[in-house]
């Protein structure tokens, strides 16, 4: 088996026929591995960084890639720092599933083929910053268990927590394994929206329409949120770079899906979503907060569901947050988990400092004060 290092444009775009051949044989693909998401971000994201995909052959098969990339940081401001990190995290946009793609015959030698090339053959890197593995399979542990012997300090995360359901074979189905109050609440807020003027639901956009479509859900999105957060999503330039292009690639491969609600020609509320496979991810969604009183949310999330029901989907995801209007829907979870490892050197030193010094600077335990992930620490060498 060979690893190589793609480290140009060029490289990455010869890729794309083999990336799409292992993404159909790959168990843990996700929308976040597909072609159209790790292209694309790395046009809108990908500046001032260095490209560093590994690609594993056997002769001219590709039978695994992990898609990296390194930039420079400095650490307080003063100590440069190269860190090593998956394409897709790092900007503004948070994907949730970021293992790499292996083919599914040859899942355990790759792994472990990419991991040891990462920890003692990949050169460039001080700090490697992994997020959103899945946390036993083959690469997490092969990367856990490599950095555990390469690297002077390793912290692996807890796992976060990711909402998802089981769907039934109809929407009847689905409504009978909710409560008895939370059923009466769907049907209660669906009469209530459908007995409104001008009540609409639409499931479809073509091409031509989408770029409206894209504006009206960063408008709506922005609405929702106002004066609830200093940081919005579709606001900045990359973002909304990144996923009206995104819209456009996933519609043609039929991967993309947007509900809209209508109240009197007017677009009210808005929910963005994909399919991959038999799996339906809910991204993102806006309002009009003038809607609020017909629960908008819940609302489309209720439709959102029903749709993938009778499209044949047999898992809708929730994505990151464990948020109380997901579990009115779905109560099972997943986790993903972090990896972080530090080489021999002062970078290594200087992080370890940093925690000491952030730790010292938190509130006692208990006090007030936002929850946050706990990681473990784990001596390395």
């Amino acid at each position: 088996m060979r690893i190589e290092s793609i480290t140009t444009v060029a490289q990455f775009d010869a890729l794309q026929d083999r990336w799409r051949d292992l993404e159909a044989v790959c168990p843990t693909t996700s929308i976040f591995l597909t072609w159209e998401w790790q292209r694309l971000w790395w046009r809108h994201y990908g500046q001032a960084r260095q490209l560093c995909i590994l690609a594993a052959w056997d002769g001219g098969k590709l039978l695994g890639v992990l898609p990296l990339y390194i930039e420079k940081r400095r650490l307080r401001g003063v100590l440069p720092v190269r860190k090593l990190r998956q394409i897709g995290a790092g900007g503004d946009t948070a994907p949730d599933d970021l293992d790499p793609l292996l083919h599914a015959a040859w899942l355990q030698p790759v792994a472990k083929a990419l991991a040891e090339h990462v920890a003692q053959h990949l050169a460039g890197w001080d700090a490697l910053d992994f997020n959103d593995l899945q946390p036993d399979a083959p690469f997490t542990v092969a990367l856990i268990d490599a950095s555990r012997r390469n690297a002077a300090w390793l912290r692996v995360g807890e796992p976060s927590r990711i909402i998802y359901g089981v769907l039934p074979a109809n929407w009847e189905a689905f409504l009978g394994g909710l409560s008895y109050h939370r059923r009466g609440v769907v049907r209660r807020l669906r009469r209530k929206f459908e007995q409104q003027d001008g009540a609409r639901v639409i499931q479809s956009h073509e091409d031509v329409s989408l770029d409206a479509a894209f504006d009206r859900l960063a408008k709506l999105h922005r609405l929702r949120w106002a004066g609830r957060t200093d940081q919005p999503s579709f606001t900045t330039p990359e973002y909304l770079g990144f996923h009206r292009e995104l819209m456009h690639a996933l519609l043609a491969r039929g991967r993309l899906r947007l509900l809209e609600l209508e109240l009197g020609g007017r677009s009210v509320a808005m929910l963005y979503g994909y399919r991959l496979g038999d799996r339906f991810y809910y991204f993102q969604s806006g309002f009009d907060p003038g809607v609020a009183p017909l629960s908008p949310g819940e609302l489309l999330l209720g439709y959102a569901i029903e749709s993938a029901i009778l499209e044949g989907c047999a898992t809708f995801d929730m994505l990151k947050g464990d948020y109380d209007h997901k579990r009115h829907f779905f109560q099972q979870t997943r986790g993903t988990v972090g990896v972080k490892a530090y080489r021999p050197g002062v970078a290594a030193w200087a992080y370890r400092c940093k925690e000491w010094l952030d730790a010292r600077a938190k509130p006692p335990h208990g006090a007030n004060q936002p929850q946050s992930r706990q990681t473990a620490d784990v001596e390395a060498g």
